[in-house]
């Protein structure tokens, strides 16, 4: 049997999602529909997908805030926009943004089919070789977006993944707790909390239990976080 990919539909209008479900329910995909911003970034935070359908046009966070926030945490994942006709300003932004494809409405339903094997396809011949970044002991499988420490896996779980993952890739550059806040996602209202430093405080736990006595993240105190450079180790 095909392997099924899972695919996150997000329109807001019925009868797109309808039409959408029929030209898809043959195909070896499994999919989810939402119908707002809000929902799929929901989804997103948790869940991980092989390609995602994303109309521009939804009612509050609209399109482009959705795949700006995602690509913020996921440069790979495939993204096809679904656009009116004649919106060029609309595909540009959108593909500027990060998108990889789009498809105008109304569209056959095998042009979509093929856009979306076309991108999945383009998405698996991403090189497979090892892309292994290794630092103080720390290693990262950018293939498997796993960190081990001596073949210790470091059980992350999803928001540690990112927070971490922002430091690791960028040594000796101070965040903010703001910009850390933005891989999270979170609404206005939730902003101001302290949850970036029960995340750090979580972080910095799991890489002791796998044995690591090196404080690798470092608080810079009124500002937020950075990850040690090799000379602060020495």
């Amino acid at each position: 049997m095909e392997n099924m990919k899972n695919v996150l539909i997000v329109e807001d209008e019925m009868q797109m999602q309808k039409l959408l479900s029929i030209c898809l329910q043959d195909q070896p995909f499994v999919v989810k529909t939402v119908g707002t911003g809000e929902e799929a970034i929901q989804l997103l935070r948790s869940f991980e997908y092989d390609l995602i359908l994303l109309d521009i046009m939804l009612p509050g966070i609209d399109g482009y805030e959705v795949l700006k926030s995602f690509r913020l945490i996921d440069e790979d994942t495939p993204v096809i926009l679904l656009t009116a006709v004649g919106e060029t300003g609309d595909i540009v932004r959108g593909l500027n943004l990060g998108a990889d494809d789009y498809i105008t409405k109304p569209f056959e339903p095998s042009e979509l089919v093929a856009r979306m094997n076309s991108v999945i396809r383009r998405f698996k011949r991403q090189p497979e070789q090892t892309n292994i970044i290794k630092r103080h002991g720390v290693m990262l499988d950018q293939n498997k977006r796993q960190f081990t420490l001596e073949d210790k896996k470091i059980d992350f779980t999803k928001k540690e993944y990112q927070i971490f993952l922002r430091l690791f890739m960028n040594p000796e550059q101070v965040f903010t707790r703001e910009e850390l806040l933005q891989l999270e996602w979170n609404g206005p209202e939730e902003r101001f909390d302290r949850s970036i430093d029960t995340h750090i405080k979580n972080i910095r736990e799991k890489i002791r239990e796998v044995g690591c006595d090196k404080p690798l993240i470092e608080t810079v105190w009124g500002v937020g976080y950075k990850y040690f450079s090799s000379t602060d180790l020495l």
